[in-house]
Parts: C-alpha cells; sequence; structure tokens
C-alpha cells in the first residue's frame, strides 16, 4: 500500500486535511487516486497511520483516519554513515537512498584529505531522496541527512566507531562480535576514492576507531558504505 511521509499532520476528529504539494500530486495525478481509496501517512515521530479519502483535487486531499498501524521496521540500534562525498554527486545520492533503505538513522558528508569535492549541492535533493526511499521501503523514521563534516571532527567525537581501510591485521566486522552494538549506537566511516591519507590513519589509530576490513578487492566508496551498513543492519537481531 502506497505510504506517505508527513510533518507533524493535523488529525481533528478523526479527520486530516492534506496541502502538501507532494502527496496532493502524487495521489490525484500520478496515482489516480479517488473517493474510498485507501493509504498511509507517516510522521517525524514515526506515528503512522491509515487513511481513507473523502475528498481529493490538486491542491488538497481531505481523509479519515481509520486507525494507528504498527510499524516494527526500525533497528534496534542507531547507525551514523559518515560517507566521504564522491566525485559525483549522484553517487552521493545513491548512498542515501541505499542506506535509508538498509536502516541507517543518520547519514554525514564526510570531508577528508582526499575529498575533491568540499561541498555538496541541492541539500533539499537529498532530503527529498531520503524521505521517498524511506516510504518506499517501509520504514517509519527518515534518516537525519547532516551538512558535511571534517573527518578529524568524527574521529575526535565518535563513541563506538569502525572505520574501513587496509591494514596489517584484516579484521572483518563481524569479528568484533556484540562489542559492534554497544550502546546502541554504531557509527561507520567510509573514505573517498583515493583512501585515506596516511596521517588520517595514524589518527584514527591514536583514537578509539576501530579498523574493519571488506575482504580482498578494491570496493568503490560507495559500495563499500552500502556493503558496511549491510553487515551491520540485515541482522535479524538488530
Amino acid at each position: 500500500m502506497q505510504r506517505f511521509y508527513l510533518q507533524s499532520p493535523k488529525i481533528n476528529r478523526n479527520l486530516v486535511e492534506i496541502t502538501d504539494k507532494r502527496i496532493c500530486h502524487q495521489t490525484s495525478k500520478v496515482l489516480r487516486m479517488w473517493k474510498d481509496d485507501e493509504f498511509r501517512i507517516f510522521d517525524e515521530k514515526g506515528s503512522e497511520h491509515l487513511v481513507k479519502i473523502i475528498e481529493i483535487s490538486q491542491k488538497k486531499v481531505l481523509a479519515q483516519v481509520i486507525g494507528p498501524i504498527e510499524n516494527n521496521t526500525e533497528p534496534s540500534v542507531n547507525v551514523s554513515l559518515y560517507q566521504a562525498i564522491p566525485k559525483k554527486p549522484a553517487l552521493f545520492e545513491l548512498v542515501i537512498q541505499k542506506a535509508t533503505e538498509i536502516g541507517a538513522s543518520a547519514i554525514y558528508p564526510l570531508i577528508t584529505e582526499r575529498t575533491e569535492k568540499r561541498r555538496l549541492g541541492k541539500f533539499d535533493r537529498m532530503l527529498a531522496i531520503a524521505m521517498e526511499a524511506t516510504e518506499q521501503c517501509g520504514r517509519s523514521k527518515v534518516p537525519v541527512i547532516h551538512h558535511p563534516i571534517n573527518f578529524d571532527e568524527v574521529i575526535s567525537k565518535s563513541k563506538n566507531a569502525y572505520i574501513g581501510y587496509e591494514y596489517e591485521g584484516k579484521k572483518f566486522l563481524s569479528d568484533y562480535g556484540d562489542e559492534l552494538y554497544k550502546g546502541g549506537e554504531v557509527q561507520i566511516i567510509i573514505g573517498p576514492e583515493g583512501g585515506f591519507s596516511q596521517q588520517e590513519i595514524e589518527l584514527a589509530e591514536k583514537s578509539d576507531a576501530k579498523p574493519f576490513t571488506l575482504g580482498p578487492r578494491i570496493l568503490r566508496t560507495e559500495t563499500a558504505a552500502i556493503a558496511s551498513l549491510s553487515l551491520v543492519l540485515l541482522n535479524e537481531n538488530v
């Protein structure tokens, strides 16, 4: 069933009036919904409701709230992804979409020494990608998309961070066992196309950040992010 994210819906006497342009357009023009058709709405708090259309137009949808829907799709652990900004903006957008589907709670564009792009344009577009991916995958909460942050700041503030790069120990994420989920928060740090600099690796080794490898093959930065999140979150116990 179609789901829509609606921030702070105003429900009065089991009725909700929707004036969000995107939802009105999608329901009336794209999906061609009409009276008595049903869909779901969910808000920033994770509350989800089934609603039935009473009136619909391009400018407004008036719907009856049939009742709340229990949604248990959110992971029990909060995973933040610190993704070095790729050269192509489309790759970062791909990471946002897939990280949302997998279950990341927050996504940070990361600036490193070898990051060629230091800014990301169209921030509203990135928010929209996260929102639409949340609607599609059935999650109840849209991940927070942050503005770019510097590598040294991440390293100095992280509490349960895991940084992906090749090193002599070659420890996998699974080798950390239950330690990976301690405190209910995990930070995954992924470097740029050219990898982390030696100075950044030394800084990470002096911190509490734990290194991990994704195997003998060299992965693209966006692939490394998706693979790492999958290893952490696609687990029936998470």
